[in-house]
């Protein structure tokens, strides 16, 4: 009796199973087993990339293969080089915001002095407040435009300007919230969700991951400018009271290195 014949595809099958099984030509007994030999089979040997394309005897592993590199970028961590750089670039971004907004608000050639930080002046809002904090306000807004633009160009998508976290009552993990999530409870006037929320400056993370975090930074603009910058204080009342704001960011964000502050005058620290 002829044996009959066998449909093309199963033919294939044995044929890539065989084939990349290595140099024993038996594949496992169990299917995850049989996967992996014949993976790595493939990957010693040379006759089973013979395609390329949509026409590869394992089109799957082309995919596989792509989205292993795409995991390993999402899990790629800044190295020290980059985390040097990137500080350079910060310091240098407020060092412009500070001159500046300086020149913008107080005049060509003026300079912060313990008389002018303590001026009352008129806000956007229509509120009275010092002139010191007129001038961290916009400090600020200039320090984080630059770093968007700077970085923007080259990291996107490895750093965060602003993100906002919030711990999660119900698993005691962070969460990382959406800008439009928040945008919109700002809008509905649902203030009390971001209770206990907090707002680093600018975080270094993992490719698309905010929750990912390396290091974490904020900016500080003392004033007078030759002040040495201090972590601020939550208020009584509030959900941190009592705490530093680098206590409750590190508690939070559990980042690689203690969250550092930066400065015109004194830099990273």
């Amino acid at each position: 009796m002829k044996t009959p014949l066998r449909p093309w595809w199963l033919l294939l099958c044995g044929f890539v199973l065989t084939a990349c099984a290595g140099p024993q030509g038996r594949a496992p007994g169990r299917y995850a087993q049989m996967v992996d030999s014949a993976t790595s089979g493939c990957l010693r040997n040379p006759a089973c990339a013979t395609q390329v394309g949509e026409d590869a005897v394992l089109p799957w592993l082309s995919r596989a293969a792509a989205r292993a590199g795409q995991a390993a970028a999402m899990l790629r961590v800044w190295e020290a080089a980059e985390v040097a750089h990137v500080e350079r670039v910060l310091v240098e971004c407020a060092k412009q915001a500070n001159s500046d907004v300086n020149e913008r608000l107080l005049g060509p050639g003026r300079r912060t002095t313990p008389e002018v930080c303590t001026e009352k002046v008129l806000d956007a809002s229509g509120r009275e407040v010092t002139r010191a904090m007129q001038l961290g306000e916009a400090k600020h807004a200039a320090a984080l435009e630059c770093v968007q633009r700077v970085l923007g160009a080259t990291d996107a998508g490895r750093f965060s300007v602003e993100p906002r976290y919030l711990k999660d009552a119900t698993t005691g993990r962070t969460r990382w919230l959406e800008p439009e999530e928040v945008a919109q409870w700002l809008q509905d006037g649902q203030f009390y969700l971001l209770a206990g929320s907090i707002v680093p400056d600018v975080v270094l993370h993992a490719l698309g991951n905010p929750l990912k975090v390396q290091r974490v930074y904020d900016f500080k603009f003392p004033c007078p400018v030759s002040n040495p910058p201090i972590w601020d204080i939550y208020a009584p009342g509030h959900s941190f009271a009592g705490k530093t704001q680098r206590d409750v960011y590190q508690q939070l964000l559990n980042a690689d290195r203690a969250p550092q502050l930066v400065s015109p005058n004194f830099g990273v620290q």
